[in-house]
């Protein structure tokens, strides 16, 4: 409760409702997109903003479709709605728990949900089956039938390399719903290998995931505030499993791709650059198409969570006005070049992003030493990574995301693997 109650006085001092707001329905002439798509991601997602699409396989020629979800089609910039998700800039997660950007009314409108047809910013992209080379990209605003919403939790099992790579392997208790998609998972695993593999020549090194995604589930929580006396579950999953790697270059596909579509639209957009990959060249926000050196592509703007994301929602509403307006996009386009209000917006969002961030580190702090005193563990295994403040050695857990300073551990060089015996945890 300390911990909590003092983050909303930081950052949430009129409490974390939402005024009473009338969530707008979108367009009624979208046209019907002619595909079946289905979105990837955790059971605990509920804002579902991307889901993908595949046409074509075995004719030589693929379109992979990448659907957004679209409330920028309805919600009006300077609007009362407008307002709440400027205030608010992000959703904030921390385990068992979230306080959305956007009011739950209209995130059940515009998340891509199973069994409906929903409104969408649809990137087509086409390319050569044998090649895997892209030939093409087209955006259009549409309704999406999205016939799945399979969970990576409850599939990564089954979606091995080995399961997409063989037919002829099958495992028990296989869902139909993913059999019938096994064909065009398995295109889209080689489709990611491949475009991950043209990033890390730019790149000039390939991305090491060498450490794994750690998923904390509170027994007894079921989505309400977290009280402290909760049973904590941590489970890990291996970075770059074959769904998280579609789903990762599906979304850098269309980031770049967009990017680089306001910029030859002379549209402004807020855009992720890195200068290059030596050390202390950090990501950098700003309204210019830049390089990114850490992904590999010429130009990166955040567009695939604008149910989340403050700045995916403003970069949707330039890209819906070159979908609709083209080269005439730039006098249409909400925010125009040198937009005082882009910079001021770059900058809320930096701050509360990195203040959000930085609350969800210190709580998955707070449950992992949680579940060290639930499971009565005394003594863990550990790696030194670098010489903490005192003559202390700072170390990481090699099963839980633990980092923490060690004392006594006289010149041990960086990566020596120690066993530590804990002494008192302070929750504060």
């Amino acid at each position: 409760q300390f911990h909590w109650k003092r983050f909303l006085f930081e950052n949430f001092p009129k409490g974390t409702g939402f005024p009473a707001v009338t969530a707008p329905l979108p367009p009624e002439d979208l046209p019907l997109a002619a595909v079946q798509a289905y979105s990837i991601d955790d059971s605990a997602t509920t804002e579902i903003d991307d889901a993908l699409s595949v046409q074509g396989l075995g004719t030589g020629t693929v379109v992979l479709g990448i659907h957004i979800a679209a409330p920028g089609l309805a919600i009006q910039p300077g609007s009362a709605l407008d307002q709440l998700g400027r205030n608010r800039l992000s959703t904030v997660y921390m385990p068992g728990y979230k306080i959305t950007m956007l009011p739950d009314a209209v995130v059940q409108i515009y998340t891509l949900d199973e069994g409906r047809a929903n409104p969408a910013v649809s990137l087509y992209v086409t390319i050569n089956e044998q090649t895997l080379e892209i030939t093409g990209t087209e955006t259009r605003l549409e309704r999406v039938p999205v016939c799945a919403n399979l969970r990576h939790d409850q599939l990564d099992h089954i979606v091995t390399e080995a399961w997409l790579q063989d037919p002829t392997i099958e495992i028990e208790n296989t869902p139909e719903s993913l059999l019938d998609k096994r064909e065009q998972l398995s295109f889209l695993y080689r489709l990611a290998q491949s475009l991950k593999a043209q990033r890390e020549v730019v790149r000039g090194k390939p991305e090491n995931f060498n450490r794994p995604d750690y998923s904390f589930r509170l027994v007894g929580n079921d989505g309400a505030e977290p009280h402290g006396t909760e049973a904590v579950q941590i489970t890990t999953r291996k970075r770059g499993a074959p769904l998280d790697l579609i789903v990762a270059e599906a979304a850098i596909v269309a980031n770049s791709t967009w990017g680089n579509m306001l910029a030859e639209h002379g549209v402004p957009g807020i855009y992720r650059s890195q200068a290059s990959l030596a050390p202390g060249v950090k990501v950098r926000m700003g309204t210019k198409a830049l390089p990114h050196a850490g992904i590999g592509v010429k130009s990166y703007a955040w567009a695939t969570s604008p149910l989340r994301r403050y700045t995916d929602l403003v970069n949707q509403w330039q890209i819906i006005a070159c979908a609709r307006h083209g080269k005439t996009a730039a006098l249409a386009a909400p925010f125009k070049p040198k937009d005082a209000d882009l910079f001021s917006i770059i900058s809320s969002f930096d701050a509360a992003y990195s203040a959000y961030n930085g609350y969800q580190a210190g709580m998955e702090r707070f449950w992992t030493l949680k579940y060290v005193e639930q499971n009565h563990i005394t003594e863990l295994t550990a790696t030194v990574f670098k010489e903490g403040p005192g003559g202390s050695f700072l170390v990481r857990a090699d099963d839980l995301p633990l980092v923490f300073p060690v004392l006594g551990a006289q010149n041990l060089p960086r990566g020596a693997r120690i066993r530590v015996r804990l002494g008192e945890v302070d929750e504060i």
